[in-house]
């Protein structure tokens, strides 16, 4: 995981899961902190490290409470070493 921040102040987490680079909000829904301090589960999903919530690395869907909503999703497009990350997901 790579957390970044965004021209527009946006920070976001950078996932390289089950061969796939996606984007996520660096921000656990449940209460705030960056899971980008968490860690990437065999599932396929980010776990935070501060209550345990998961989240889907493709989809922002929460998996695991204590959260209950999902997680902002952005667009990526990966060319050859060079990652872009696009509009936020609505």
């Amino acid at each position: 995981m790579l957390a970044v921040e965004l021209p527009n102040g946006d920070r976001v987490v950078l996932i390289r899961c089950n061969g796939r680079v996606t984007a996520l909000a660096d921000e656990c829904s449940h209460q705030a902190m960056p899971l980008s301090a968490g860690e990437v589960m065999p599932d396929g999903t980010v776990e935070c490290p501060w209550h345990g919530a998961r989240f889907d690395c493709a989809s922002g869907a929460c998996r695991n409470g204590p959260a209950t909503d999902d997680v902002p999703t952005y667009e990526v497009v990966v060319d050859g070493d060079r990652v872009s990350i696009g509009a936020l997901r609505t």
